[in-house]
């Protein structure tokens, strides 16, 4: 039975899958990775109006970085089911690791 992450995933792979029927060229890791930056930097620009350091936005801030998150985390999806990361098992065993540090610090 898949899990909420699982559906995530399945569901990210999917419309990968029907993106790349559109792209007139093969997209490789390189090129998803290219993808992933340019979306960090709307989502940067769209986090500075969300913090009053711009206002030259002309959408809906909230809706706007609501995309942005999303489109962040389809590229990782996207970039980890090409080189093979369980991204659900990573996630775990990294935060307990961080988990871990942070315990021993408190």
């Amino acid at each position: 039975m898949e899990n909420n992450f699982q559906k995530i995933i399945k569901r990210a792979l999917e419309i990968k899958t029907k993106y790349d029927k559109i792209e007139p060229k093969k997209w490789g890791v390189k090129q998803d990775f290219m993808g992933l930056i340019k979306d960090i930097g709307d989502l940067s620009k769209i986090l500075m109006v969300y913090e009053g350091y711009r206002d030259d936005f002309d959408k809906d801030t909230k809706k706007a970085l609501e995309h942005e998150l999303i489109d962040v985390l389809w590229s990782v999806i996207v970039i980890a089911n090409k080189t093979d990361i369980d991204l659900e098992k990573s996630f775990y065993k990294t935060m307990n690791n961080l988990d871990k540090k942070i315990t021993e610090k408190l």
